[in-house]
């Protein structure tokens, strides 16, 4: 005895086919059919794929088969072509059809394609912390030379107020005795010198990327006859160089005479600039004569910027007292 057709197949035959023939009945179920309608009607190409794969999987001799066939390769097989370099497509893809006849070639791609997207993710992450560490590098680098110049000016305007040449150490005052922890010549000043050093170092930026390092130490010392302060003065390994390093961001080397003399110059500037208005007044410079390359006298101090003749000496700015004028040559009797 023959089977009743079902409802669904009632509706395929008189729909499709005009009404169904005797031995011609289909039966499809209701899955099956709404399956084959997704596969034509659903909004998305995903979703129509997905309908069809699943279709073919589970009815692979269905009525709608061969019709699905016929479409759902060459529709399979464009997707995953165009999906190719598109992680996005190729999840979707493996989202709608897990089982599809690309899935494993998929499956591999977008694992590729992750695995480049994650290199590609540290590399830029790498390559950010890298700037972000060379930005903070620089910055500490400026801050490092800003502090070096300032130090420099500070110590350079302590010694030029002083004017008590001659007297016992305690007349200097107890900011710059305390500064310079000698408040106890007899145990702070061996050699009848009081030297305290500051150590400072910088770096200058060369070929836009790279730091030099620098070594800015210098030392502020005080001479002493017999417990009386004679001198005062700053010194530092090619200290001139430094400092025109620190302001114009540039090496300087004592093979290149013409880097080392603007060093010295803008060195000067920082010398200058810090003296006060005593020893800054007209009338006090004096012709410097080499290695001396800045002489002041005013005030009753004398000032001596004298600068290394050769690479890895102290450049020295001193400070004296004043040498009382030469007597007049007496006139002979007639």
């Amino acid at each position: 005895m023959a089977r009743p057709l079902s409802f669904v197949g009632v509706l395929v035959c008189a729909s499709a086919l005009g009404g169904c023939a005797v031995g011609e009945r289909m039966i499809v179920s209701h899955e099956h059919y709404r399956l084959y309608r997704s596969s034509r009607l659903a909004p998305t190409l995903e979703e129509r794929l997905a309908a069809g794969n699943r279709y073919l999987h589970e009815d692979p001799e269905g009525p709608y088969a061969a019709e699905l066939r016929s479409w759902f390769s060459p529709l399979e097989q464009k997707y995953v072509a165009d999906a190719h370099d598109s992680l996005p497509l190729l999840k979707a893809y493996l989202a709608a059809m897990p089982d599809g006849p690309s899935a494993k070639d998929v499956r591999a791609r977008s694992e590729e394609l992750e695995t480049a997207a994650r290199l590609k993710e540290n590399r830029e992450k790498n390559r950010a912390e890298r700037i972000e560490t060379l930005e903070s590098a620089f910055e500490r680098a400026a801050a490092q030379r800003k502090t070096f110049v300032q130090d420099l000016s500070e110590w350079l305007g302590r010694l030029a107020k002083i004017r008590s040449f001659g007297q016992p150490v305690d007349a200097l005052g107890s900011e710059l005795v305390g500064a310079l922890a000698v408040a106890d010549p007899a145990s702070a000043c061996p050699g009848q010198i009081c030297s305290k050093s500051f150590e400072r170092r910088f770096a200058i930026p060369h070929a836009g990327s790279r730091l030099i390092p620098r070594d800015a130490t210098f030392y502020v010392e005080l001479a002493l006859s017999e417990g009386r302060l004679t001198g005062a003065r700053v010194r530092g390994r090619e200290l001139f160089s430094r400092a025109g390093e620190a302001l114009d961001l540039r090496p300087v080397s004592f093979t290149d005479p013409q880097s080392r003399a603007e060093a010295i110059g803008r060195a000067l500037s920082i010398i200058q600039n810090s003296l006060g208005p005593a020893l800054s007044a007209p009338g006090c410079e004096r012709d410097a004569v080499s290695p001396i390359v800045l002489e002041r006298s005013c005030d009753g101090v004398r000032l001596t910027a004298t600068a290394a003749l050769t690479s890895g000496e102290d450049d020295i700015v001193m400070f004296e007292p004043e040498a009382p004028p030469a007597p007049a040559p007496k006139k002979k009797r007639r």
